[in-house]
């Protein structure tokens, strides 16, 4: 038993396994003040862990022991048994699921992982985390996942499995970002939708395997109008409120207790992205904020989405330290969208009449390769000659403001002027 109070300090030093066990079956914790048994609940957190890869250790052994009694010699197959995971189901009363999950845990952090088998061990990090680690790393090559290991298991304690999950989730998707891409298209083909009851009586209805930059908008679009109708008097919460738009949406229902969605029907997505990646200069991952980190091609699709809000930059240092934070402008100011919509007249590709006022305003040099938003850099596209501009191997200049020189994949070129008034 502790008496004095200060022994209990002791316990953050001292190494998992069977010391700290036997000085942790000494405390009495009525002798305890909250701060000892906070540091109580600390040295027991790191010690369930040593235990934990106790567990997996002997699990994992297991698999590999032939088929024998209480008499057998202590041999070891050279491949694990095929029924290895029931087993430990029938000794330890579990499903059949649970023992095969014990048993994947067993050859993932022993086999695989071994250093994170070792840092649970040590209680550097519990089963959650340890998890996380091997789920987030699950696609990888096995080098390159201890490589991604090796990276993170000096914070790994420090992080919530969230903040974990997310922080390895950049990594991998910078490590190889054409395999992330790779992975993220077969599992686009797996999307389904989901439903359900629940043991209350409720039900269940979600999408799993959604592309994340229409998932986002389509939550910040429910986000939006939950906000305007609480706004608006509404009495139900922000939650009831998603729910209840999320069904009427789908079901085709008028949301007639929201104000009309603004003229894009969207929300606006929260984004971080290196202004490289705009650029199409690097693959590093970008953010969205309150989902995560996506591939760079994700990111910047999403970017170009947000065109009809204002934009802010953050500059950030080497040592992740905030050091500059303002407002960009991406779209023209009003008076600059007038005049060029007022000089053009209609879209600028060769024989195309659409109005100014139905067309995009695009800029001739893009926005991201350096293209300022003026005048002598914008231009009245229609949809359709947008996105024939962006087409392989047609290039459009502007020579003088309001002259358009297109060249088309076959190498023709066209010149057009604004027409007169």
């Amino acid at each position: 038993m502790f008496d004095d109070r200060v022994d209990v300090g002791v316990l953050a030093g001292m190494p998992t396994g069977a010391d700290l066990a036997a000085a942790l079956a000494r405390v009495d914790r009525a002798v305890l003040n909250g701060f000892e048994l906070v540091e109580v609940a600390k040295a027991i957190t790191r010690q369930v862990a040593h235990y934990q890869a106790e567990l997996l250790a002997t699990v994992a052994e297991v698999a590999y022991c032939p088929p024998g009694d209480e008499t057998s010699p202590a041999e070891r197959s050279e491949y694990p048994a095929e029924y290895a995971a029931d087993e430990v189901r029938l000794a330890l009363t579990l499903t059949r699921r649970a023992a095969d999950m014990l048993m994947g845990d067993a050859y993932t952090l022993v086999e695989r992982l071994p250093t994170v088998h070792q840092a649970l061990r040590s209680g550097q990090v519990d089963l959650a985390r340890a998890r996380v680690l091997d789920q987030e790393t699950a696609a990888l090559p096995e080098p390159v996942a201890r490589e991604m290991v090796e990276l993170i298991l000096p914070v790994a304690g420090e992080l919530t499995t969230g903040q974990l999950r997310v922080r390895l989730r950049r990594l991998v998707i910078e490590a190889d970002p054409s395999a992330a891409a790779v992975r993220q298209r077969r599992a686009l083909a797996r999307r389904r939708v989901e439903h359900g009851l629940d043991v209350d009586g409720t039900a269940t209805l979600a999408g799993c395997h959604l592309p994340p930059d229409r998932a986002a908008t389509a939550a910040a679009r429910i986000d939006t109008l939950a906000a305007a109708a609480k706004q608006a008097g509404d009495t139900r919460s922000l939650d009831e409120l998603r729910a209840d738009l999320y069904l009427d949406i789908l079901n085709g229902i008028p949301t007639d207790t929201t104000p009309a969605p603004a003229p894009t029907g969207q929300g606006g997505v929260e984004l971080v992205v290196p202004l490289a990646v705009l650029a199409g200069l690097c693959q590093q991952a970008g953010q969205i904020k309150g989902w995560g980190p996506v591939l760079a091609e994700v990111a910047a699709k999403l970017a170009d989405q947000q065109r009809e809000r204002p934009w802010r930059y953050t500059v950030v240092g080497d040592d992740g330290v905030v050091v500059g934070h303002g407002r960009l402008r991406r779209r023209p100011p009003a008076g600059v969208a007038a005049l060029v919509r007022a000089r053009d007249r209609t879209c600028r590709a060769p024989g195309c009449r659409t109005p100014a006022h139905r067309a995009d305003l695009d800029h001739t040099i893009a926005w991201q390769d350096g293209g300022p938003t003026t005048a002598a850099n914008l231009g009245v596209l229609c949809r359709h000659c947008h996105g024939y501009k962006h087409s392989e191997g047609v290039t459009l200049t502007q020579p003088t403001p309001g002259t358009f020189t297109w060249t088309t994949r076959l190498g023709h070129t066209y010149t057009t002027t604004p027409e007169p008034p």
